[in-house]
């Protein structure tokens, strides 16, 4: 299921080129930023990817979807480029753990992507502590009757579990965008309310956390289309601090196109969310598939520039970074992952 070495973006990193960095490139404190050059057809070692990936520069984010419509090989986090900072799996994913591995040897993340609406909600059904008969807590857990609260953190306990602690993954996205309330996600309270447990777990202030000496606390990427207001302010701006970044679905092409008029359109999401936490997406089920089709003639174009023009509004107003929803697609280009490749150099340029 892994393609050749050559299909990997490699990075060439001058020794002591960079200044350690906790969270990339922030908005107002980082200036003079120095990145690797970018080969094809080299091979970096895993200490200097990692060495990047500790440095101060921008961000790259790319979600691998399993969902049968292109080729395995894409969605193998072994193959994606050796400089994307995170990957996510979403829809589906490579189940061959020594894949992950060999990503996050090279100092990428990978986080996993759920909807609100796959946790428990007021005592849910799906909640092994309200419906499993002698159900027993792990150790340090405390058991109480189900409430809201109790049970929102159940789910989060959970998911930390799975990803985390079995998986050995680095952290969660929490899929927040239009729809999302209502159902089994009944209120802007209710959200809110699972987001402050799941912080207790995952992110900056995780409490219930446990990082190893020398480790970095779990991720957690809040994720949507909201551009301010209302259920935004409540679920956000309230707790901005329990969040690593936002992840905005800034999509110009596709079914589910934001209403924004790209970079154009960034200040008043950067007013929203804080600078220091935005990563710009753009949707790659616009890219070409494997036989060369679109789903929308010339989305490929129009998704490829979004891309880039994020990335050199990025790197011109020191942003964090920008990202893809279905990376994997971009593995159709030629060669594999060509955009996504060209954006990180356009973010962090040799030399700069």
């Amino acid at each position: 299921m892994r393609t050749k070495s050559f299909f990997y973006l490699s990075l060439l990193i001058a020794a002591g080129m960079f200044q350690s960095c906790k969270k990339g490139a922030a908005a107002s404190n980082q200036t003079g930023l120095k990145a690797s050059s970018l080969k094809l057809n080299s091979t970096t070692s895993n200490a200097d990817l990692i060495a990047y990936k500790n440095s101060q520069h921008h961000l790259f984010l790319g979600f691998l979807v399993g969902d049968g419509n292109d080729p395995v090989a894409s969605y193998n986090p072994a193959n994606a480029p050796d400089s994307a900072d995170f990957l996510e799996f979403f829809a589906g994913r490579d189940t061959v753990k020594a894949d992950w591995r060999t990503a996050q040897a090279k100092g990428t993340r990978i986080v996993v992507c759920h909807f609100l609406s796959d946790a428990y909600f007021d005592g849910s059904s799906k909640d092994p502590a309200t419906q499993v008969p002698g159900y027993v807590n792990p150790p340090g857990f405390n058991q109480t009757t189900p409430t809201s609260t109790s049970t929102y953190d159940h789910w989060a306990r959970d998911m930390y579990a799975q990803h985390i602690t079995n998986d050995q993954l680095d952290g969660i996205d929490l899929d927040i965008e239009s729809g999302t309330l209502g159902g089994q996600v009944p209120t802007t309270t209710q959200a809110a309310s699972l987001l402050v447990s799941v912080a207790k777990y995952f992110g900056p202030n995780c409490t219930q956390c446990t990082v190893p000496s020398g480790a970095k606390k779990p991720l957690f990427f809040y994720d949507t289309d909201g551009t301010g207001g209302g259920s935004s302010a409540a679920m956000y701006g309230n707790h901005k601090s329990n969040y690593d970044y936002v992840v905005f679905q800034s999509y110009t092409t596709g079914s589910h196109a934001w209403s924004g008029t790209g970079t154009a359109s960034f200040p008043a999401l950067v007013n929203t969310y804080g600078l220091d936490k935005l990563i710009f997406l753009v949707n790659g089920d616009s890219f070409k598939y494997p036989n060369g089709s679109e789903d929308q003639t010339g989305g490929d174009a129009k998704a490829t520039s979004d891309l880039y023009s994020y990335a050199n509004w990025v790197k011109s107003n020191n942003g964090v970074g920008v990202g893809v929803y279905r990376m994997s697609r971009d593995y159709n280009h030629v060669p594999p992952f060509a955009v996504s490749r060209k954006a990180i150099q356009l973010m962090n340029p040799s030399g700069n």
